[in-house]
C-alpha cells in the first residue's frame, strides 16, 4: 500500500493559546525568533502554542489560510537556523505538546509514545525511574533510547525532524532506526498516521489523498545516499517507507507532533575510557584498531584534537573542566574517548584483553588514559569534551566585541571511515596555509570531525567561509556528507548543490511541491 491518508481534525474553531502583535513579540517573546545558529528574524504576526495534535492542526490551517509562512519552533537547540521564522509571518512552537510517556511491548520490542515537546532529558529520566504509563506492565530489564543528541534539551520533535544523532551513533545509529509511528500535521492542517512497514513507495511514489477526495502523486527518487551519517535533504529512495519520508525532513513536509521509539535494553555495564595520543594520526590509527577488533564494539569513539587540547591547557582556571584539565598528563597532545561495554567480570577482563591488543597494534602506551566504570567517571569525561566547545563560544565572544560581525565556521562533514586519514589531512592543510585559528574534535568513530575555525577579522570570516566550502567539497569527493548530524537548515542551503546533482535537487522539490505546494511550512528551509 502507498497511500498517506490524512484524515481531518476536529472542526473549526479549536481553540488554544496564541499571541500576536510583532511588537509584543519582539518585547516579549524573542526566543522564539532565533535558535544557537544567532540568526534572528525581524518580526512575527502570530505565535502559536497548541497543547495537542488538534489545535497543531489548527494553527497550521490558520497560517494556510491567512496565506502565511508557518516555521515550527521546538527546543531552538539546532545551529543551522531551521527554527528562525525568517520569511513566515506565523510560528507553531510545540513545547507543550508533552505528556506522560507511555511505554508498550509491541512485537517482541518496547516501544515508547511521546509528545513532540519532551526533552530527551525529560523521556531519559522518565525511563530511569519509572515516571511512565506502562499499560501492558513493566519490562523486567532496564531500558533506554539511545540517541545521545549533545543536546539533551532538545525536543523529541526536532531530533525526529532533522534526523540527530550524536556520540553513540556509533553503535546504536541515527534518530530514523528508532522511529516506529508518527502523527503529522500536514500542510493542509489535517492529522496523518504513520507505522514502519504499513505505507511504502510501492511503484516509485507515494499517491497522498487530499481532503476532497482527489489524489496527488509523491514522486519518490533514487537518490544516491553516502555510506556516512547524513543528514541533508530528503531521504528518497525506491521502495521506501512513508515513516522515512517526514524524518529528518526539518519540518518542510509535515510536523511531527507525536512519536512511537523504540526502546534498547541499557548496557548492564560499561568502560569509560580516555586515551591520550601524541597527535591525530595515532588517533586515527587507535579508532582503526577499534573498530576493526572483533572483539571490541564501542558504543562512542570521540576525539579531541591536540589545539582542542591546548586551548583547554591556555584557558586554566577559565573552563568549566578545569579540575579535568589540571589532571592532563603532561605529555598528552590529543584523546581519543571510548565507551565499552561488558556483562560481568569475565566479559571485563576479554574487554582489557582487546584494548591492550588494539593499543600495541598502534604502539601506544596503555598506562596513558583515564579509565572508569561509575556516572561520576563518565561525567568527568564529558566535562573535558564539552569544555571544548565552550572555550571556542568564549574566544568568539571576546572576538566579537572587537569585529561584531564574525562568528565562528564550524564543520559538519562525515567521510567513510577508511578515508579519514586523507580528510584530516585535507584540514591540516587548508587551515595551516591560510594561517587561521582551529580546533578539531568530534565523533572520529564516524568519521565525523567538528573543525571550529575561529577568525580574527573579518577578511579571516570570509577566508573561513570558503574554506568551508573546499572542505564540503572534498567530503563528498571521498565518498562522505556534507551534513551529517545537523541538517541543512537555512545556512548551509549552498552545499545541497555540492552533495547532489541539479535533477536530485529537482526530485526533492517535487516532493515540496506535492506535499506543500502553497509552501506553508518552514519557508526558506531547504529550499529558497
Amino acid at each position: 500500500m502507498n497511500e498517506l491518508r490524512p484524515r481531518r481534525a476536529a472542526a473549526d474553531p479549536v481553540e488554544h493559546r496564541r499571541v500576536s502583535g510583532r511588537d509584543r513579540i519582539r518585547r516579549s517573546y524573542t526566543q522564539y525568533l532565533q535558535d544557537e545558529s544567532r540568526m534572528a528574524a525581524g518580526g512575527v504576526e502570530i505565535i502559536h502554542f497548541p497543547t495537542t495534535a488538534q489545535e497543531a492542526a489548527a494553527a497550521v490551517r490558520h497560517a494556510r489560510q491567512a496565506g502565511h509562512g508557518l516555521a515550527v519552533s521546538g527546543g531552538r537547540t539546532g545551529i543551522t537556523g531551521a527554527a528562525v521564522p525568517l520569511g513566515a509571518e506565523e510560528v507553531l512552537s510545540l513545547e507543550f505538546l508533552t505528556y506522560k510517556p507511555e511505554v508498550r511491548h509491541r512485537d517482541d520490542r518496547w516501544t515508547v509514545r511521546v509528545g513532540a515537546g519532551t526533552t530527551l532529558q525529560q523521556l531519559a529520566d522518565a525511563l530511569d525511574h519509572g515516571l511512565c504509563e506502562y499499560p501492558g506492565g513493566r519490562p523486567d530489564r532496564p531500558l533506554f533510547y539511545p540517541v545521545d543528541a549533545t543536546e539533551m534539551s532538545a525536543h523529541l520533535g526536532g531530533t525526529i525532524a532533522t534526523d540527530a544523532s550524536g556520540a553513540r551513533t556509533l553503535h546504536y545509529g541515527p534518530t530514523r532506526q528508532w522511529v516506529e509511528w508518527l502523527r503529522v500535521v500536514t500542510p493542509d492542517g489535517r492529522l496523518l498516521e504513520l507505522r514502519r512497514g504499513e505505507v511504502t513507495a510501492d511503484g516509485g511514489a507515494f499517491t497522498c489523498v487530499r481532503e476532497d477526495g482527489a489524489t496527488v502523486e509523491v514522486p519518490v527518487a533514487d537518490l544516491p545516499l553516502p555510506r556516512t551519517k547524513h543528514t541533508a535533504g530528503y531521504y528518497l529512495k525506491p521502495g521506501m517507507d512513508a515513516v522515512d519520508l517526514f524524518v529528518g525532513s526539518e519540518g518542510t513536509l509535515g510536523v511531527i507532533v507525536e512519536a512511537e521509539l523504540r526502546l534498547a535494553e541499557k548496557p548492564a555495564n560499561r568502560l569509560y575510557l580516555t586515551q591520550f595520543v601524541p597527535d591525530a594520526a595515532a588517533a586515527v590509527g587507535l579508532t582503526a584498531a577499534c573498530r576493526a577488533h572483533p572483539a571490541l564494539d564501542p558504543l562512542a569513539l570521540e576525539y579531541i584534537g591536540p589545539r582542542a587540547l591546548a586551548l583547554l591547557r591556555s584557558k586554566g582556571r577559565g573552563t568549566p573542566a578545569y579540575m579535568e584539565v589540571a589532571r592532563l598528563p603532561e605529555h598528552a597532545a590529543a584523546a581519543v574517548y571510548l565507551e565499552l561495554p561488558f556483562t560481568d567480570e569475565a566479559g571485563l577482563d576479554e574487554l582489557y584483553g582487546a584494548l591492550r591488543e588494539a593499543l600495541e597494534a598502534t604502539d601506544l602506551d596503555a598506562e596513558q588514559n583515564w579509565a572508569g566504570f561509575g556516572e561520576k567517571d563518565l561525567e568527568e569525561m564529558k566535562r573535558l569534551r564539552h569544555a571544548v566547545p565552550e572555550a571556542v563560544n568564549a574566544i568568539i565572544g571576546q572576538r566579537k566585541a572587537e569585529v561584531p560581525e564574525l562568528h565562528k565556521v564550524g564543520t559538519d562533514m562525515a567521510v567513510p571511515p577508511e578515508r579519514l586519514g586523507e580528510m584530516m589531512e585535507v584540514y591540516r592543510r587548508g587551515l595551516e596555509e591560510r594561517g587561521l585559528d582551529y580546533v578539531i574534535f568530534g565523533h572520529i568513530g564516524d568519521g565525523h570531525l567538528h573543525v571550529n575555525i575561529l577568525p580574527r577579522t573579518a577578511e579571516e570570516l570570509r577566508t573561513a567561509e570558503a574554506l568551508y566550502e573546499e572542505f564540503a567539497r572534498a567530503a563528498v569527493r571521498l565518498g562522505g556528507s556534507v551534513a551529517a548530524e545537523h541538517g541543512i537548515g537555512r545556512i548551509k542551503k549552498p552545499f545541497l548543490a555540492i552533495q547532489y546533482a541539479p535533477e536530485h535537487l529537482e526530485a526533492m522539490r517535487a516532493v515540496k511541491r506535492a506535499l506543500d505546494p502553497e509552501g506553508t511550512l518552514n519557508p526558506g528551509v531547504l529550499f529558497d
